[in-house]
């Protein structure tokens, strides 16, 4: 890919040893994979421009009641290797799911209530914005527009003000964890202008990429799993088909 071409990176990279797509020999090591992988957005990435990234801690269950089960806080660990690539920190959203969607972790505490053994069910993940390091404002990316794609770029009323985003996950029926679409269009929205070049290095079923779509943006999914691909290419498959449709009918309503 060549240097300086997308505008925003939206990603949430795979789990490190959580689920059956991701298994790596140590922790460094998967630190140092998404590391390797996220030096290579900053290149791609044009000047001042975002990544925003989705991740949290995870829990590698014990082995057995011997054992203690390792909880690695990826998202803390991953941010300093991220600053010192060129990334400058912006801002820490936290989403927020239902209480339902956490599992349960205080069933024992909740019979035996014994001080040092509660463990609190997690229904939040973080979603961190950094922009490309630059010596120029981002009034200056805002110039690179013209006045009427800055205007048909306005984000709508009804967004959210607070760094709190309480939105209910999603679920797909081949990949296990999926982006929910309201989370991607709130982050294409609020950080792409109409007409960039959105990216995912970790695509999964392509969420992102129906978002962008959705709201005029183009798009490059990256993945490596050939299931996820042809699932990714039934949903986009499936909104251009939308699409055309609407174009037909807007069409047909002015002739």
């Amino acid at each position: 890919m060549p240097d300086d071409s997308v505008h925003l990176t939206f990603t949430s990279p795979p789990y490190y040893n959580a689920r059956d797509y991701s298994t790596y020999q140590s922790y460094d090591e998967y630190l140092d994979f998404l590391t390797e992988i996220f030096t290579e957005v900053h290149r791609v990435t044009d000047d001042g421009r975002f990544l925003v990234v989705n991740t949290s801690p995870v829990i590698v269950p014990r082995a057995g009641r011997q054992h203690e089960s390792h909880r690695y806080a990826i998202p803390f660990d991953l941010h300093p290797r991220l600053t010192a690539s060129g990334w400058r920190f912006i801002d820490d959203i936290i989403w927020k799911k239902p209480d339902g969607a956490a599992k349960p972790r205080n069933s024992g505490f909740n019979v035996h209530r014994q001080p040092m053994t509660y463990k609190a069910n997690a229904v939040t993940e973080y979603v961190m914005v950094y922009r490309k390091q630059s010596h120029r404002l981002i009034d200056w990316n805002l110039r690179q527009y013209s006045k009427d794609q800055r205007d048909a770029s306005r984000v709508p009323d009804g967004y959210e003000p607070t760094n709190v985003w309480e939105l209910d996950p999603a679920h797909d029926r081949v990949h296990s964890a999926v982006f929910p679409s309201s989370l991607c269009e709130r982050v294409v929205q609020y950080y792409s202008m109409i007409g960039d070049l959105v990216l995912d290095p970790f695509a999964g079923s392509g969420t992102l990429g129906v978002a962008a779509q959705r709201l005029n943006r183009d798009f490059l999914m990256i993945e490596q799993n050939e299931q996820y691909v042809q699932r990714m290419q039934q949903r986009l498959g499936r909104v251009m088909q939308s699409q055309a449709r609407m174009q037909l009918d807007h069409k047909h309503g002015h002739d």
